[in-house]
């Protein structure tokens, strides 16, 4: 059969759409977490606590890789180069001098834990509290005490003590040792979130059991391991973790 003009006109506009139709949902899907390896309520580890306070500080993870994992959580870079803190996949790093940045992608970690940040349930803490009161106070919302949580915890932190190790070289000595020349910070009057997982007491050496908590300040400019604070005015959102799994190098 002849095909007149308008018929090729007609079939090479269909083609046209089918091929651009194509193209455009390859797009969206990518953009709706199809390039993710983790459902949502699945903390991803990588290495065993233990395993890296050894002084196991070299992975070959980027970040790029890291992230198609999850968008939020704690850990570190290679060589025990400061802290790392995630939050709505945007990376972080706070270094021994203080001075915050953006983590580039290509850049790699030996050790961290993260997932795809979901609330399951959100307290509010509008009186000061200290850190010790307000994990006790977080505990008394849990339902138990075997599962993993995710926590992110916005407020005004009228007082906070962080830490940040400096980087190490090799041999590279055990976290405890390299801990004892970490730098402290003292914050205090700043807007902030604390980020990080409440692992169960049967996962120890997996993970550092109870919480663990890094800073980061809404202005992106200070941080680090949470070690005391006094908060007031803050929500706490917690998500409850399902799926674990642990990558050993």
């Amino acid at each position: 059969m002849r095909l007149t003009n308008r018929w090729i006109v007609f079939v090479a506009a269909i083609l046209i759409i089918v091929i651009v139709s194509g193209a455009f949902y390859e797009v969206v899907q990518l953009r709706l977490g199809e390039n993710t390896l983790e459902p949502q309520d699945t903390l991803f580890q990588l290495q065993a606590f233990n395993m890296f306070s050894a002084g196991n500080f070299e992975g070959n993870m980027t970040f790029a890789e890291l992230a198609r994992h999850g968008d939020f959580g704690i850990g570190t870079l290679n060589g025990l180069n400061g802290e790392m803190v995630a939050l709505g996949g945007e990376f972080y790093q706070i270094p021994s001098n203080g001075s915050l940045r953006q983590i580039g992608m290509s850049e790699k970690t030996p050790y961290a834990t993260v997932a795809f940040f979901k609330a399951d349930w959100v307290i509010q803490v509008e009186d000061s509290m200290n850190y010790s009161q307000l994990t006790a106070y977080i505990n008394s919302t849990l339902p138990n005490y075997t599962a993993i949580y995710a926590l992110n915890i916005h407020g005004f932190f009228t007082f906070a003590k962080t830490r940040s190790p400096p980087i190490q070289t090799k041999p590279y000595p055990t976290l405890t040792e390299a801990i004892k020349n970490q730098t402290v910070f003292t914050l205090g009057g700043v807007y902030g979130s604390a980020v990080g997982f409440y692992f169960p007491a049967s996962m120890n050496g997996v993970d550092s059991t109870g919480y663990h908590m890094h800073l980061i300040t809404d202005e992106r400019s200070a941080g680090g391991h949470l070690l005391d604070c006094i908060v007031r005015n803050a929500t706490v959102e917690i998500g409850q973790i399902d799926n674990y799994h642990l990558l050993i190098p």
